[in-house]
């Protein structure tokens, strides 16, 4: 029953938080209930495999993401501590419950085995980081937010209108056993025709959390306004979200006989998605954009990944997951920055390796990970994916090739301005950033080079279980 205290607590935490008007209190709830997040993660992975409260089950996939939202959240809530130190009472009390809440969403995303409960907990999802992006209380927050909200709550309804596809024409709906495993066993007896439909709808409809191609614009303008801690939690941790609904789908319909047009599918959005961040990091004006742009980049890549079968599959855990902790950590130096250089504009920013060494190290390692340049175990996942579509599909390979070498391009050049180019006149009268704060930073770099060399074995049995490859499987693809 712990996942109901998990709940429960998340709830009335969010809801204290609202009485009592001073700083420190809001804090340590908030800290309090990172505390309550990372012990169920605990408590998960002794009860890997067993269901609570019907409609969660704490199988290998959820156990992989509460792991990585366990640490996210931690980092994040540690920047967005420095971030609302100046805030208001009301201000700072609307922000840390929405957090939790997300958060406790996001949990309930990963852990259910249900289809309708998991599209609840995503439109959860939508509600409660609307406020966090609209935090500033901008005109540009405000409007980024109401489009956030609508083209989310619109992409929601196609997915449960593809939900209402599959489980009607397979009699789930009839039977009351909206579950992943009833779909599971009922789905051969579903019309082609409406089982393409459904995946069409579904994939479309949650292309707005996962932020691929079609309705990756909401995902660019949320990141863009949004504070950095709060941009480094939507694109990792929400967009995580986004892959664990659709994935679960993906993973039932891929077995049918419309299997090799869902792969196709599944290999043209990936493409799109990739030809629309090569295209459009090349225009960005904005660091924070072009690293929102280098996560549709990173989405697509798990698509094409997903369209290989068992093998794409631990590619499409490992990429996602390195870039998780990747992403987040840049989106934090980039916060930092912003406090240096004042601005996320590429015209006004410049010149901050000479005003903040310690930080142009932080930023420049981070660009080479995300970049998948040796020693970044994006590599290691990128090599992988690259070698087995030149063994499927050698037109594809050079498609991506090229354009992963238009998105390299885009993030070196960007950065490379950003470190040495001109300081504007602001950026004289530096802040002080304190070496705690580059701590996160560090950490998920570390992993993300640790991991070309070493992965944990209880994480690699979790992606092993998850794409159903034989346990070899590790040894067997860095055999080169």
């Amino acid at each position: 029953m712990l996942l109901g205290i998990y709940f429960i607590s998340g709830i009335l935490l969010a809801g204290l938080i609202f009485l009592f008007p001073w700083r420190r209190t809001i804090n340590y709830f908030t800290a309090l209930f990172i505390l309550i997040q990372i012990l169920f993660a605990v408590f998960a992975f002794f009860r890997k495999d067993q269901t609570e409260l019907r409609y969660f089950t704490y199988d290998a996939l959820s156990l992989i993401f509460i792991l990585i939202l366990s640490l996210v959240s931690t980092a994040t809530f540690y920047h967005s501590i420095i971030y609302t130190r100046d805030s208001g009472h009301w201000q700072r009390a609307l922000f840390y419950s929405s957090f939790i809440i997300l958060n406790v969403s996001l949990t309930g995303v990963y852990t259910t085995n249900n289809l309708i409960v998991s599209w609840i907990f995503i439109e959860i999802t939508t509600l409660s980081v609307a406020y966090l992006i609209n935090h500033h209380r901008t005109a540009n927050s405000l409007e980024a937010t109401w489009k956030y909200i609508f083209i989310c709550s619109v992409g929601i309804a196609l997915a449960y209108i593809g939900i209402l596809f599959a489980s009607s024409s397979s009699g789930i709906a009839a039977s009351g056993d909206m579950s992943f495993n009833g779909l599971r066993n009922t789905i051969s007896t579903i019309n082609p025709v409406y089982l393409k439909m459904a995946f069409i709808l579904i994939l479309a409809g949650y292309s707005s959390k996962l932020e691929i191609f079609p309705l990756y614009t909401i995902g660019i303008d949320a990141n863009y306004v949004a504070p950095s801690p709060v941009s480094a939690f939507i694109s990792s941790a929400l967009v995580n979200g986004g892959f664990v609904a659709f994935f679960r789908v993906f993973q039932i319909m891929s077995g049918t006989v419309v299997g090799e047009w869902i792969n196709h599918v599944l290999l043209i959005t990936g493409i799109l998605s990739l030809a629309v961040a090569a295209i459009y990091m090349q225009k960005a004006t904005n660091l924070k954009r072009i690293f929102a742009y280098s996560t549709v980049e990173h989405m697509g890549l798990v698509l094409i990944a997903l369209s290989l079968g068992k093998t794409g599959i631990y590619i499409a855990l490992l990429q996602i997951m390195l870039h998780s902790f990747i992403k987040s950590g840049l989106l934090f130096q980039t916060g930092l920055l912003h406090r240096v250089l004042k601005s996320y504009k590429l015209f006004k920013s410049g010149g901050y390796l000479r005003v903040n060494p310690t930080g142009s190290m932080v930023l420049i390692i981070g660009v080479v990970l995300i970049t998948a340049i040796p020693p970044s175990a994006l590599f290691m996942s990128e090599f992988l994916l690259f070698r087995e579509l030149g063994y499927t599909n050698l037109p594809v390979f050079i498609i991506v090739a090229l354009l992963l070498t238009l998105v390299f391009y885009g993030i070196i050049s960007k950065n490379l301005g950003v470190l040495i180019g001109k300081p504007s006149q602001s950026q004289y009268d530096t802040p002080e950033i304190k070496l705690p704060e580059y701590s996160t930073q560090i950490i998920f770099f570390s992993f993300a080079i640790i991991a070309t060399f070493y992965i944990p074995g209880f994480l690699n049995d979790l992606i092993i279980s998850v794409s159903g490859i034989p346990e070899g499987f590790l040894f067997k693809v860095f055999n080169f």
